[in-house]
């Protein structure tokens, strides 16, 4: 029997020094019997920053790593890149701002052989640079947790969507044949503003795509201090708001009707939120920030401008 093939795309600009750590922790992995693993590292700089590395950690490394580059400046374009130059049966997309865990391969491999997902999710545990100025707004955003078995059906939206457990592509590993078959899986017009993995598990959803949790394949993941500030965080809510409401509406029938419902909806609960700011303002900075945080992204399903630009290319 021919061994599983999985190709893990790291996706990364301008993040060296976390680049080098991830990789180490994948060369670091225990191969399991049976799989075939591979690393694609898709360099969104002008520069080709991260070739040279990736020359370095390929050289040392038991598991092949090989770098290319895509363009212009777009994670959509960008992942759409790696997955065009995989040919495995599997492809894993990791942060270039994570590191994986002991075992994550070998969790990963367990869980292709056993079970008959379309997608799986692994935690994500957040490293905080300042963890004492860690809300619990970030803590929720830059984690992922949860209490339930290896197996455990996740769901974009809908009724059975659980609040706190975001469906992206920070550690989450796909069936090729069933899930990225599209000549673009992720929608380039999200490639400034974000959302680009939100919108492809709300289309596989839709599709009838099923999605597993994974809980033994961990990674952590690097948070900066500035992630954490209110300003930043307000942002990300709003710019959150804004992908949940494109997301549902453009499945609809009647998108721009959709959206108006959307709206409809979140002027519903703006107007709960007013009612309850008294409460919140009396409750302490941590309440009010959570307040802010919640506000933020009800307007971002209020909105009626473009999306903002969440990830504007910063070098750093």
């Amino acid at each position: 029997m021919s061994p599983v093939s999985l190709s893990i795309i790291v996706c990364t600009y301008h993040r060296n020094n976390l680049l080098r750590e991830l990789l180490r922790s994948i060369a670091a992995q225990e191969s399991p019997e049976g799989l075939a693993a591979s690393v694609i590292v898709v360099d969104n700089s002008d520069e080709g920053l991260a070739r040279d590395l990736v020359g370095e950690e390929s050289a040392e490394s038991p598991i092949p790593m090989r770098w290319i580059e895509a363009h212009p400046p777009n994670i959509s374009v960008t992942r759409n890149a790696g997955v065009g130059a995989s040919e495995s049966d599997f492809i894993a997309f990791i942060d270039d701002d994570q590191a994986l865990e002991p075992g994550w391969l070998a969790a990963v491999h367990g869980a292709l052989r056993d079970h008959e997902a379309d997608a799986w999710l692994g935690r994500v545990i957040a490293k905080f640079e300042t963890p004492e100025r860690a809300p619990p707004a970030a803590r929720m955003v830059f984690s992922r947790e949860l209490d339930r078995p290896a197996g455990f059906e996740l769901f974009a939206f809908g009724p059975r969507k659980i609040h706190g457990i975001g469906l992206a592509t920070n550690n989450a590993i796909f069936r090729r044949a069933t899930t990225l078959a599209e000549p673009e899986p992720f929608d380039p017009a999200l490639g400034r503003s974000g959302g680009e993995d939100y919108d492809l598990f709300c289309r596989l959803q839709r599709a009838g795509r099923r999605f597993a949790w994974l809980p033994g394949a961990a990674v952590s993941e690097f948070v900066p201090a500035e992630r954490c500030q209110r300003a930043y965080l307000n942002r990300r809510f709003f710019a959150g708001g804004q992908h949940f409401a494109r997301a549902i509406a453009r499945g609809e029938k009647n998108p721009a009707a959709a959206r108006w419902l959307i709206r409809a909806k979140a002027l519903v609960q703006a107007g709960l939120l007013a009612c309850r700011a008294p409460l919140y303002l009396i409750q302490g900075e941590e309440k009010r920030a959570d307040y802010g945080f919640r506000l933020a992204g009800v307007m971002g399903k209020l909105s009626l401008g473009r999306l903002y630009p969440l990830y504007e290319p910063k070098k750093g």
